[in-house]
């Protein structure tokens, strides 16, 4: 309740009555709410009486999306709800932040980063979740995010127990910011359906530079953020931009986001292409296994099988 508006609750509202065992509406959504009836609904919540309905998720999870924290403390929603809730935060957010790429606006996205670290830390099994919400349609704030919740993945399950919060903050922003130079490439080259001729190519390639000097500008330091920005499309034998680092030369921030990003766009709808899906892009990041880090690509192939993507050989899910 507390991230709906005060006088307007988007939801229908429930009470249960104990003398009638029974839960009746208490207030149709959309209408004002007085003052009195505010201070009725706030009894009837501390009581555990009052209910929403199950078919109005949608409208009250796009309200918790804008209050990240209560989800550390509301016990209503499933698993895959709150990673929907989370998705539909940090899509929103990134659309916000790649408009607005100022500082307030990256303080405001580094605390919600801060309360999924704080949950996933909490029950690191939860990121099995995060995977079932990525979304296949393009932008580049799906594609932040789609790459955050894989490379997350990939970090808690190469991480183990001794998983720290700290460091899934740290990896989260880093995937979430590492194509934030996209942003400074003109629209008709990212989206261009021909061959992408040398100047184009060019102007992609810079998206590196573009978004170092951007992290600069906004203050950004932390060398696990830089690493993921500047190392994301090195690959480990040397073939990759724009350093062509190889093996012990990418760290292994970079290595991950490399994975993650590569898999993200390769799932997504381009106007170029179609989307693979999941198990085809796995494969096809297997068959290209001396380019990534081969235990990352282990661990995405057993994170999907998971999560429900995919069938583990000779096992059913």
């Amino acid at each position: 309740m507390d991230s709906f508006p005060k006088f307007r609750p988007p939801v229908d509202l429930y009470v249960y009555d104990p003398a009638l065992a029974q839960v009746k509406k208490y207030h149709k959504a959309g209408v004002r709410l007085g003052v009195n009836r505010q201070t009725a609904v706030a009894g009837f919540a501390v009581e555990n009486r009052l209910f929403l309905l199950r078919d109005d998720y949608r409208e009250y999870a796009k309200h918790l999306s804008k209050r990240l924290g209560l989800l550390l403390v509301e016990e209503g929603f499933s698993p895959v709800e709150v990673a929907e809730i989370f998705f539909i935060a940090f899509r929103d957010r990134m659309e916000q932040f790649l408009e607005q790429p100022q500082q307030k606006v990256l303080e405001s996205l580094v605390k919600d980063i801060a309360v999924l670290a704080e949950y996933l830390w909490i029950d690191p099994g939860r990121v099995e979740f995060l995977t079932r919400t990525l979304d296949k349609e393009y932008s580049l704030a799906v594609h932040s995010t789609n790459s955050m919740f894989i490379g997350l993945t990939l970090h808690v399950h190469a991480a183990g127990r001794a998983v720290e919060k700290e460091g899934l903050a740290r990896v989260a922003l880093g995937l979430l910011l590492h194509d934030l130079g996209m942003v400074q490439v003109p629209r008709f080259i990212r989206d261009k359906k021909q061959f992408l001729v040398r100047r184009d190519r060019e102007s992609i390639e810079n998206h590196i530079d573009a978004g170092l000097k951007m992290l600069h500008r906004l203050k950004v330091t932390d060398p696990v953020v830089l690493d993921c920005m500047r190392q994301h499309h090195e690959r480990t034998d040397g073939s990759g931009y724009p350093d062509r680092r190889s093996g012990k030369d990418i760290s292994m921030a970079g290595k991950l986001c490399a994975v993650a990003d590569s898999f993200s766009a390769m799932i997504s709808v381009r106007p170029y292409r179609s989307s693979k899906d999941v198990t085809e892009a796995a494969l096809g990041l297997i068959g290209d296994r001396g380019k990534y880090e081969p235990t990352l690509i282990k661990l995405l192939g057993e994170a999907l099988v998971e999560g429900g993507w995919m069938v583990e050989a000779g096992k059913p899910v």
